[in-house]
């Protein structure tokens, strides 16, 4: 089963790449339109950022939410949970069942950006949310910072759910799903700049001329070795 992780894991390399690049070109686009109207969001991101440099990681933080979203992933894959534990040095949950989804959740999925935007949202049913706008841009902004700061720290010192399918695998997989998430996620917060749909079209088409280069490559390697 490994091996076969492993070769999924070397085919979804391109495709991978392809993302990092479509979504590179997105983001510098997307920076290069701040007007006041975005001020607030990267504010956000800036204020977390130097309070994790200047203060401490809150890992603590960071922990309750890694564990719930395990819970939460269990739950809508049908599992039950039998024990949840958080503390400063760390935290686990006990369920009846696991995939992988329920094991790598946590590193893909922005919880606490997620329940923001959600309560906004929400909020809007009930109230003229307008006069928070910039307050929840703030947020937005600091809780995605949260997460992909701590997230690439908690990976690089190592964890043990990564090595449960596979580091190779489980870094392709992160990576892969995590670009994915971060669109949607901007998409909802800046609905009229981010466009979903012409960034996955612009993937999937220069997927496939990456993908045919790629294989044409290949086969002209190998017809030259076999006229040799």
């Amino acid at each position: 089963m490994s091996k076969v992780r492993f070769v999924v894991s070397i085919l979804l390399l391109p495709l991978l790449l392809v993302l990092v690049y479509n979504f590179l070109h997105l983001f510098v686009s997307f920076a290069g339109k701040t007007s006041a109207y975005t001020v607030p969001f990267w504010i956000g991101v800036g204020v977390y950022l130097l309070f994790q440099m200047i203060f401490f990681k809150p890992m603590a933080t960071y922990v309750f939410g890694h564990e719930l979203t395990h819970a939460i992933a269990g739950i809508l894959s049908g599992a039950q949970i039998k024990k949840f534990k958080v503390s400063k040095k760390g935290g686990s949950v006990t369920l009846n069942k696991d995939n992988i989804f329920i094991t790598l959740s946590p590193y893909f999925f922005p919880l606490y950006s997620v329940i923001i935007i959600i309560v906004y949202f929400s909020l809007a049913w009930f109230t003229d949310t307008a006069k928070f706008y910039s307050w929840f841009l703030f947020f937005s902004g600091a809780a995605l910072a949260f997460h992909y700061a701590l997230t690439f720290y908690a990976i690089k010192i190592g964890q043990e759910d990564m090595r449960v399918y596979g580091n190779f695998f489980s870094l392709v997989f992160v990576c892969f799903v995590n670009i994915i998430m971060v669109v949607f996620v901007l998409a909802w917060i800046f609905p009229d700049t981010i466009n979903v749909k012409d960034f996955f079209v612009k993937v999937f088409y220069n997927g496939i001329e990456f993908y045919k280069y790629i294989f044409t490559g290949v086969y002209k390697c190998l017809v030259s070795l076999k006229t040799k």
